[in-house]
């Protein structure tokens, strides 16, 4: 009889174990289901959520547009600054806000050189000035092919714009090709790779931007501008009008100043060291005041520069070999 009882009590044990093992089963199971009926709740609330702010930011977007495609400079410029307030809370659309701010610029002053027999304006409209300082500030963060898109900045009409007080302005890779940027004060503001091909920068302020590598060619008035302190580092100056620029302090390793004209007898040269000239690729075709020609060193320099040019090589390579 102990030995019955014995094993009755070890089987009613283990029938006792067996159920609590079967009810922590269950109770895992339903805990699991809880959990995933908890986020598929909180996903599809998450969903609706970005449906619903998606929603708003398209609503506040085709207001902000509607602004900006007013005639009154008033509400252009609530647009303006409508569009930068959605791009600060969706930087996702960071690149088609850039885009359609860079066309109003271009549109607009399309508009005014028609209103002023093909010419540009002597002012630049206050909506103009706003939009190019919000894509200043604003388009960091589009790189690659798509930043050559967005800041599409041709023929531009920007004479006199300033960047004063915008921090940390950022116009890398930006094309301002045969933009009017005269009397425009861009003080240190990345330029790196910004293509002005014959645009209009006389008497402008580039005190301390980094111009490294832009293309400044083709006949760019760059007369009289403040380039003190300016990064020039390997940047095409070719036929750069550069009479009366002032390179003080400006780091010119590299720059090809080939036909570039810094002021000869005839008009007033630019303010620039001997030392900085023999650091860029100069040739017999660069135009130079007198006193420069007869510096020590800079007839080798322009000849050794010179037979790079023809030979197609950077400066500093091995010239080939004469037959």
């Amino acid at each position: 009889m102990a030995v019955l009882g014995a094993y009755l009590t070890w089987r009613n044990l283990q029938v006792t174990r067996a159920a609590l093992l079967q009810t922590e089963d269950r109770d895992r199971k339903q805990h699991a289901l809880a959990a995933e009926s908890l986020e598929h709740t909180r996903s599809m609330d998450r969903d609706r959520q970005d449906l619903a702010r998606e929603g708003q930011v398209t609503e506040r977007y085709v207001k902000a547009v509607g602004l900006l495609a007013s005639e009154s400079n008033t509400s252009q410029l609530g647009g303006i600054y409508a569009l930068e307030r959605i791009l600060v809370d969706s930087p996702d659309d960071a690149l088609t806000i850039i885009q359609l701010l860079a066309g109003s610029i271009r549109e607009s002053s399309k508009a005014q050189r028609e209103q002023n027999g093909g010419q540009n304006p002597s002012s630049v409209r206050e909506p103009d000035r706003a939009a190019f300082a919000v894509i200043a500030r604003r388009s960091g963060g589009i790189t690659g092919a798509e930043r050559a898109r967005a800041l599409n900045l041709r023929r531009a009409n920007l004479a006199g714009v300033s960047l004063i007080g915008n921090e940390l302005s950022s116009l890398f890779g930006a094309d301002f090709t045969k933009a009017k940027m005269n009397n425009a004060d861009l003080a240190g503001t990345e330029l790196m790779d910004a293509r002005f091909s014959q645009a209009d920068l006389k008497s402008a302020v580039l005190t301390g931007c980094n111009l490294s590598r832009a293309q400044l060619d083709q006949g760019t008035n760059l007369r009289r501008a403040n380039l003190e302190h300016t990064n020039l580092s390997n940047a095409n100056l070719r036929s750069a009008q550069l009479q009366g620029a002032f390179f003080e302090g400006a780091d010119l390793s590299g720059a090809d100043l080939h036909e570039a004209d810094l002021g000869d007898g005839s008009t007033t040269p630019a303010i620039i060291q001997v030392a900085q000239l023999l650091r860029c690729h100069i040739t017999s075709s660069t135009v130079l005041p007198y006193h420069f020609t007869n510096a020590p060193g800079m007839a080798e320099h322009i000849e050794r520069c010179t037979q790079e040019h023809i030979a197609g090589i950077a400066h500093g390579e091995e010239l080939p070999s004469a037959p």
